[in-house]
């Protein structure tokens, strides 16, 4: 299984999640101490559970390093944020 590139249906570039260009997909940075547990609560006016860019049945993917949003003038940070490998995902669906 793979969870494909970043969830981006308008094409546009990557960047932080109060840009108004961004990838649907891109969420922001995660802090976490290390071993321990992260919980996390996003609340955001660009994805949605319905319609016809809904984010149901996609994955979210943690990365390793921290996200650029995009501003590390690069072509890989315009695509990915710089944010490294992916060291855990989930498939996102309603419960």
């Amino acid at each position: 299984m793979d969870a494909g590139a970043h969830y981006n249906p308008f094409n546009r570039t990557h960047g932080a999640p109060n840009d108004t260009a961004r990838h649907i997909g891109d969420l922001g940075n995660i802090y976490t101490p290390n071993s321990t547990t992260t919980w996390i609560n996003i609340t955001d006016s660009t994805i949605s559970l319905n319609g016809a860019h809904n984010i149901l049945g996609r994955t979210v993917v943690i990365h390793a390093d921290p996200d650029d949003l995009g501003r590390g003038n690069s072509t890989e940070s315009n695509r990915t944020g710089n944010a490294g490998k992916r060291v855990a995902c989930g498939i996102i669906e309603l419960v």
